[in-house]
């Protein structure tokens, strides 16, 4: 195996959210960026950054709509309330999917199918 190509790991503790709650506050009172590299998630509704909810994936098989399953953000952002911020003037950033982007992962429980779509800033 190349380590080259390989990220640092990071260890993803699992917390169910309560009905009613949101994996991460949102709101617009809270400032869209105060929470970048902390939105990785699992389950609910993709958090679009550009707002591409029509672009929801289909199956290549069976065409039907498929699940969401997980986000995963730049989770070394650059920013004071981000406990895993590295320096963006750096070259240790690892974690940085182009501007603070995201990546969602689409399963099809069917087809046993996936897509995983990128969006940035």
């Amino acid at each position: 195996m190349d380590k080259a190509n390989l990220l640092p790991e990071f260890r993803v503790s699992l917390e169910r959210v309560k009905e009613g709650e949101e994996a991460y506050p949102k709101g617009e009172d809270i400032p869209h960026y105060e929470y970048q590299g902390q939105r990785t998630k699992l389950g609910g509704s993709p958090d679009w950054i550009q707002g591409n909810e029509e672009e929801w994936p289909g199956c290549p098989h069976c065409k039907n709509k498929m699940r969401f399953v997980a986000q995963i953000d730049s989770v070394e952002h650059d920013w004071n309330s981000n406990p895993h911020r590295v320096d963006s003037l750096s070259e240790d950033q690892k974690w940085m999917f182009g501007d603070v982007g995201m990546i969602f992962v689409f399963f099809c429980f069917e087809c046993l199918e996936t897509i995983s779509v990128f969006e940035c800033g």
